[in-house]
């Protein structure tokens, strides 16, 4: 049988993205739902390993598929920190990483994980594509302000630089060859620096604008007030950073067209921190353009969020000076990894080894 199709594989916390490649069209895409408390049990992300292969096994058994066509697994790129953008080849010292309590614990890890069990039974190859952490920073990027800590770049990479490239494709450039800042908005928002085909820098969920459920960068005298008002555990202001701050903390809600709706019903307040989040978005893509000396050929605003052509105004409103804006909303990171995958298989891409680097 000859090797033609890739399997992605995409692990969030209670769900699992799988999608079959044949000539990077689907032969079949699927998510399938994890019982939270059943993965919770499992203590730690690297535990639930056998359980999510075995899953992905039997669905592709009931699909009737022949695993034996496959000629690539390609997963999700994991937190850790350090990675480069673009392919990795995954091998046991990227899996122990992934696994290592001294980087971010994070479900997109499994993508590595499980990539690479079904790839070692056949014989095949396996990758991550454009991790989270996928960045290149420069040195003085990395200076945060404190001795003691260092900046790491951590933002949507994946959709970022698949939209990037389709982008340079539409005007028949080189994605290589623009200077771009790349905004995906999403349930958390981040804004990146193109240059040279790598992220240079950007804003995050924790040093950026607010988004529909993340409270981006928050002044620090406040948050440490804050931490130490007796108030809230650990526990608790972590989910309030990541699942309960932005629109949630304010309005309830985290869908910017249940937001819409308030708007259009006369609430004011609702239209204030609406318009108070575009603002915090604009700020974070002119603070992100300073990292390409203000040199940007586009703005892509891309993400679900971007399908809203009230925000995308707003934020054009207030950061047009910029450059050129333009729109590309929604995104498809199964169709992204399989283009990775395939670039490094048709040798158009070198894939990076880590501890080879």
């Amino acid at each position: 049988m000859k090797k033609t199709d890739i399997l992605v594989i995409n692990p969030g916390s209670t769900t699992t993205k799988i999608g079959v490649f044949k000539n990077l069209e689907p032969l079949f895409e699927e998510t399938v739902t994890h019982d939270p408390d059943k993965l919770l049990a499992y203590g730690s992300i690297g535990a639930q390993l056998p359980y999510r292969s075995q899953l992905i096994k039997e669905f592709l058994a009931e699909k009737n598929y022949d695993m034996n066509g496959l000629k690539a697994v390609v997963g999700r790129g994991g937190m850790v920190i350090g990675l480069k953008g673009g392919g990795y080849r995954v091998n046991p010292a990227l899996c122990e990483a992934m696994k290592s309590p001294d980087n971010p614990q994070h479900a997109s890890s499994l993508g590595a994980l499980i990539s690479y069990d079904i790839a070692e039974q056949l014989g095949i190859p396996s990758f991550i594509y454009d991790s989270t952490m996928g960045c290149e920073l420069s040195n003085v990027a990395k200076v945060s302000g404190f001795a003691e800590l260092e900046r790491y770049g951590c933002y949507h990479v994946l959709n970022s630089r698949a939209q990037a490239m389709n982008y340079a494709q539409s005007i028949g450039k080189k994605y290589e060859d623009l200077n771009l800042v790349v905004c995906h908005m999403g349930g958390g928002i981040s804004a990146s620096a193109h240059k040279d085909g790598r992220i240079i820098d950007g804003v995050s969920y924790d040093d950026g604008p607010m988004s529909p459920e993340r409270t981006g960068g928050i002044p620090l005298l406040l948050w440490t007030n804050l931490c130490f008002s007796g108030k809230y555990t650990k526990e608790e202001l972590d989910k309030i950073i990541c699942g309960k701050g932005g629109l949630y903390s304010y309005l309830g809600v985290t869908d910017c067209r249940e937001v819409e709706k308030l708007i259009d019903a006369g609430d004011s307040r609702a239209a204030e921190v609406y318009e108070a989040m575009a603002y915090q978005v604009a700020k974070g893509i002119a603070q992100t353009a300073v990292a390409l000396r203000g040199k940007v050929d586009a703005v892509i605003l891309t993400g679900g969020a971007a399908h809203s052509n009230r925000l995308t105004g707003m934020i054009k409103d207030y950061a047009g000076f910029i450059g050129e804006f333009v729109i590309m909303p929604g995104e498809d990171e199964l169709l992204a990894l399989a283009k990775g995958a395939d670039r490094i298989m048709e040798g158009k891409e070198t894939a990076n080894v880590y501890g080879e680097e």
